[in-house]
């Protein structure tokens, strides 16, 4: 199934110059948008610290777990598995578990807990991340779906675990 998803998604890439554009846009360059928004929302201090912590706690994680699951689990790459229309050059490492997925779901998620309505943009924005990596045929669906999960799951433990206090 998760195979059958690829194609069905990544046929459409390399057919519209603005589609495929917008997708590598999202793919590459997206991630810095989360970056830039605890940057100011840090400068700012529209948050408090604890929201700050929390943010970088869960992406802090969610990379260790990345590389401690690619330790273990190894799945190649579309692109090197089977006839993928690639929009992106990428390392040939397991595409299981997308970096980019994980860390834009974590901020999104951190962010959603503290504002409701910038969190539910980033959120569209995670999703359009994820979307692009199967477009770009850099992962699978499975991939992203795993990995959203994760950084949601990590962001709402180290919210909900109450280990950064308030301030």
């Amino acid at each position: 199934m998760d195979k059958k998803l690829f194609k069905i998604i990544n046929q459409f890439a390399g057919r519209n110059l603005l589609l495929d554009r917008l997708m590598v846009f999202a793919s590459n360059e997206l991630r810095f948008v989360y970056g830039f928004v605890l940057i100011t929302l840090l400068v700012l201090n529209h948050f408090n610290k604890k929201f700050v912590y929390e943010s970088i706690i869960s992406m802090m994680i969610t990379l260790s777990l990345k590389k401690l699951v690619n330790k273990v689990k190894y799945i190649p790459r579309p692109f090197l598995t089977r006839n993928a229309n690639v929009l992106l050059p990428s390392l040939q490492d397991s595409s299981f578990l997308s970096k980019h997925t994980l860390l834009s779901f974590t901020v999104s998620t951190t962010v959603y807990l503290y504002n409701r309505v910038l969190g539910k943009i980033l959120y569209f924005l995670s999703f359009l991340v994820g979307l692009s990596r199967i477009w770009v045929g850099v992962h699978y669906p499975y991939d992203i779906i795993r990995s959203s999960i994760i950084g949601c799951i990590v962001s709402l433990f180290i919210n909900k675990s109450n280990v950064i206090k308030s301030g």
